[in-house]
C-alpha cells in the first residue's frame, strides 16, 4: 500500500468516525456463556460484542468488489444523506456497495432499521402495541380467535401482576412444582416482551433438582428464578413441532416472518422469510450462527434464496450447509395456508398497520408464533438482498405520515 493511499484510507475512517455511524468496537471479543447468567443479557452480548471496526468492513468491501475505498466511501455517503439513511455497517452488511448485483436505482431501496421506530409510530396506532408485544396478552386475544396459536402454560413473573386463566410461577418452589408435577415438556420460555429471542430456553427434561436445557446443561431451579430470569417475565408455551418437510434440515422450530402492510385497498405482503435455524439452536433468530434466512417467492412459497450470517454480511447457498441438503428452489409446504392465516390474523389488530408475524408449519397446519408491531427492516434486505423500501412500501409509509422517503 502507497503511503498516498494509506493517508486517503485513514482519512475515510476518520470520516466515519466522525459521522458517528458505526459505534462498533475496534477488537472483537467473545463473553463466556456462565450457566446461571441473565439469560436475555448474555444473548444480547453475544449478538453484539463481535462487530468489526469500520476499517475492516471497508477493506472488506475492497477486497469483495475490487473498488477504491474513496470510491466506496463515497457513495456510501451519499446513500447515508439520502432517503435510505443507511449506517455504515448496513452499507457494507447488506452487499450495497457490489456494483454488478445493484444499479443506483436498487441501491436506493435500502433502508436503515434506524427508521424503523419512527416509521412504525407514523404507521400504527401505538396504544395498541401492548397486544402484539406482550406476548401472554396476544396469545390471550388470539386464543379466543380461529387463529392456532401454541398453547400457554405459564408465566413467570415475581411482580404481582394476575394473568387470568393462566397458571402463575413466582417463587423457585414455584417452578419446580410446575416442571415436575404436570406433562409440560418440551417447553419453551421465551421473555413477555422479549425480542430476537434473546433469552430464549428450551426445557428438554427436568427431575426434583434441575432442567436440562437445550444447550446450555442443567440448570437448578434456585439459579433459574434468581439469575438466569432474575426479575424478567417469562411466556412458558408447549413447544411446537415441525412439518415433516423440514426433518432433512432440522429438528428446532422454523418459522416464516411475514411482512404485512394493512392498506386502504386490502393487506399487502411485500416480504416473506423463512427462518431456518440449526439443529444446535433453540430459536430461529438470524444473528444465532447457523441459522438461515430464505427469501421467499409471495406467490408460491418457493425458495429463492438461501443465506447464512457472518461477520461482514451474507453468504448465499444453494444447499443446506450442515448436510448437503438441497434447499433452493424448493416449496415451502401449506403455503396457501401461511398466507390465509397472515390475512386472517392482521385484522384483528388492524390498527397497528406495519405489523410482522412469525408463522411455524406443523403437520397440522401453519401455527401463529407471534406478531409485532412494525418489523425490523434488516432481516428482509438480508435475506432477499434487495432494499425493502420498494414502489408500493414506500407509498405505504408515505399514506400513513412518513413523508421523509
Amino acid at each position: 500500500m502507497d503511503a498516498d493511499f494509506a493517508t486517503r484510507k485513514s482519512a475515510i475512517n476518520l470520516s466515519l468516525q466522525r459521522a458517528n455511524i458505526d459505534g462498533a468496537a475496534s477488537h472483537e471479543h467473545k463473553v463466556p456463556r456462565v450457566n446461571g447468567s441473565h439469560a436475555v443479557t448474555r444473548d444480547q452480548v453475544d449478538r453484539n460484542t463481535a462487530n468489526p471496526a469500520m476499517v475492516d468492513l471497508l477493506r472488506h468491501a475492497q477486497k469483495k468488489s475490487g473498488r477504491h475505498p474513496v470510491d466506496i466511501a463515497r457513495e456510501f455517503f451519499r446513500l447515508h444523506r439520502g432517503r435510505g439513511k443507511l449506517t455504515w455497517p448496513e452499507y457494507i452488511q447488506y452487499g450495497v456497495y457490489d456494483k454488478t448485483r445493484h444499479s443506483p436505482e436498487d441501491q436506493s431501496q435500502f433502508l436503515t432499521n434506524t427508521l424503523h421506530w419512527p416509521i412504525t409510530h407514523a404507521c400504527c396506532d401505538m396504544t395498541w402495541q401492548s397486544t402484539t408485544e406482550d406476548k401472554w396478552l396476544s396469545s390471550h386475544i388470539l386464543a379466543r380467535s380461529t387463529i392456532r396459536v401454541p398453547k400457554t402454560l405459564a408465566v413467570i413473573d415475581k411482580t404481582d401482576r394476575i394473568y387470568p386463566e393462566t397458571h402463575k410461577i413466582s417463587t423457585a418452589e414455584h417452578l419446580r412444582d410446575f416442571m415436575t408435577s404436570q406433562d409440560v415438556l418440551p417447553l419453551f420460555g421465551k421473555e413477555n416482551r422479549g425480542i430476537c429471542s434473546f433469552g430464549a430456553f428450551l426445557v428438554q427434561e427436568v427431575d426434583e433438582n434441575a432442567m436440562l436445557l437445550k444447550g446450555q446443561g442443567r440448570l437448578g431451579y434456585d439459579t433459574c428464578m434468581d439469575q438466569f430470569v432474575g426479575a424478567t417475565p417469562y411466556l412458558l408455551q408447549r413447544l411446537e413441532s415441525n412439518h415433516s418437510f423440514f426433518d432433512r434440515y432440522t429438528d428446532a422450530l422454523a418459522t416464516v416472518r411475514v411482512c404485512i402492510l394493512i392498506c386502504k385497498d386490502g393487506i399487502k405482503i411485500p416480504f416473506a422469510v423463512l427462518k431456518l435455524p440449526s439443529r444446535d439452536n433453540v430459536a430461529d433468530s438470524f444473528w444465532r450462527p447457523g441459522n438461515l434466512a430464505c427469501n421467499l417467492d409471495i406467490r408460491s412459497g418457493k425458495i429463492l434464496t438461501v443465506r447464512s450470517k457472518d461477520r461482514f454480511g451474507t453468504t448465499d447457498h444453494t444447499a443446506l450447509p450442515e448436510s448437503g441438503e438441497p434447499l433452493l428452489g424448493e416449496i415451502v409446504p401449506m403455503w396457501d395456508r401461511v398466507i390465509d392465516m397472515a390475512h386472517a390474523c392482521a385484522p384483528i389488530f388492524q390498527p397497528v398497520r406495519y405489523q410482522s408475524m412469525d408463522i411455524a408449519i406443523t403437520q397440522q397446519g401453519p401455527v401463529l408464533i407471534e406478531i409485532n408491531t412494525g418489523g425490523g427492516f434488516d432481516l428482509p434486505q438480508l435475506a432477499s438482498g434487495m432494499g425493502f423500501l420498494t414502489d408500493e412500501v414506500r407509498d405505504f409509509f408515505r399514506t400513513c405520515g412518513y413523508q421523509r422517503l
